[in-house]
């Protein structure tokens, strides 16, 4: 087993990580557009969430298992395994373009994959950080995550625009293929030992606040993705990479800050805060129809997001054997999955009788609800 040691494996092991999350994030970036698409082919709100929740839902329904692979078998092997089934899915597009039971069932096992490699690398960094680090090292990887988010939609829209879907999903694929050739030049971090049920156990007792608040940007985030690209404020030529750049530059500017040493961003105090402002960033997207008020939108909405998941992320692994951090890492990303899940899937069916700029409001009222649940049941 390949053990990184000293400062020099260390930022080694990190820098390929970033890599290989960066690209792994490229091709999912892309596929931020993949509502505009479903709406080119005829799809009805309900579809467009049904869709886009089935990609969370694959990836949902993996993440224990994902977990315990990640525990027993080794960081490497899950991650290569789930980038190449990714890749598969990707490539599937080519012969099975329109919705029907293949596309569909293509789409869960698309979600299987992306699980295990975003499980997998969440997982190898925390197994590299100092734990009185791990907040930090963390946002400055998801630096690298959401660098792609800012970037790559409005790289999508412009190959769209010239060339249409198609060489969109080949971009997409060739960046998961180069993810997966970094992946195998990873370190394997794991140490596997026998299945312990009592430490699984002990590792969801106590969490609830904070899975809540991992759900809570999860929804938030299903809810932006899924429906600002096809909502009336998003109509104009570039505006959904426009969106997606903003979203992606508070959040980046907000994890590099709490990474360099802002300590207070990275304080379980700004948790409130930040879900209030999820809040009032989705109320007020239907208020209006224009580009400032996205961007604002996204710009706040971002920067809430960048705040929650570092501080959720670190203190949930507060004290976590090393043999049972993948599972804690899947458990996290299961849990903002489900967020988005209830909303593609709940929301496009809402959006069927309200429309799409209704659902913004009944999103930020679930939001304050659940703020407020996760801030009570977490005082002790």
């Amino acid at each position: 087993m390949v053990k990184p040691s000293g400062p020099h494996r260390f930022h080694t092991a990190l820098r390929v990580t970033n890599a290989a999350s960066f690209l792994f994030n490229s091709s999912s970036a892309f596929f931020l557009l993949f509502p505009v698409y479903l709406q080119q082919l005829g799809g009805s709100p309900a579809q467009i969430g049904l869709v886009a929740g089935l990609l969370r839902a694959g990836s949902l329904v993996a993440r224990p298992l994902g977990g315990r692979l990640l525990d027993r078998v080794g960081r490497r092997r899950v991650i290569g395994a789930g980038a190449l089934l990714a890749l598969l899915a990707i490539l599937s597009l080519f012969v099975f373009p329109r919705v029907g039971a293949p596309f569909l069932l293509l789409r869960v096992l698309q979600g299987i994959g992306t699980s295990f490699m975003d499980s997998g690398l969440g997982a190898v960094v925390a197994d590299l950080s100092p734990p009185g680090a791990r907040a930090q090292v963390f946002a400055i990887y998801t630096v690298w995550i959401n660098l792609a988010s800012a970037i790559m939609p409005g790289v999508g829209e412009a190959i769209i625009r010239r060339a249409g879907f198609f060489p969109l999903f080949g971009a997409a694929a060739l960046a998961m293929a180069a993810s997966f050739l970094l992946v195998l030049r990873l370190p394997e971090t794991a140490r596997p030992r026998a299945d312990q049920p009592e430490s699984r156990q002990g590792i969801m007792a106590g969490s609830g606040p904070l899975l809540l608040g991992s759900l809570l940007v999860g929804w938030a985030f299903g809810t932006l993705s899924t429906f600002v690209p096809v909502a009336r404020i998003a109509a104009a030529p570039g505006r959904v990479g426009l969106f997606f750049f903003a979203y992606s530059l508070g959040l980046v500017a907000v994890r590099l800050a709490g990474g360099l040493g802002v300590s207070r961003l990275t304080q379980p105090t700004m948790l409130l805060p930040a879900y209030g402002v999820l809040a009032v960033g989705l109320a007020a997207l239907p208020l209006g129809h224009g580009a400032l008020r996205l961007v604002l939108v996204g710009l706040a909405c971002g920067a809430a997001h960048g705040v929650v998941m570092p501080v959720v992320y670190g203190l949930l692994l507060v004290g976590m054997p090393r043999d049972r951090r993948g599972w804690g890492v899947a458990l996290f990303s299961a849990a903002y999955d489900l967020g988005v899940v209830l909303a593609t899937v709940g929301l496009g069916v809402v959006a069927e009788w309200i429309g799409y700029g209704g659902i913004f409001g009944v999103a930020a009222a679930i939001m304050v609800l659940g703020a407020g649940a996760a801030h009570v049941w977490g005082q002790p």
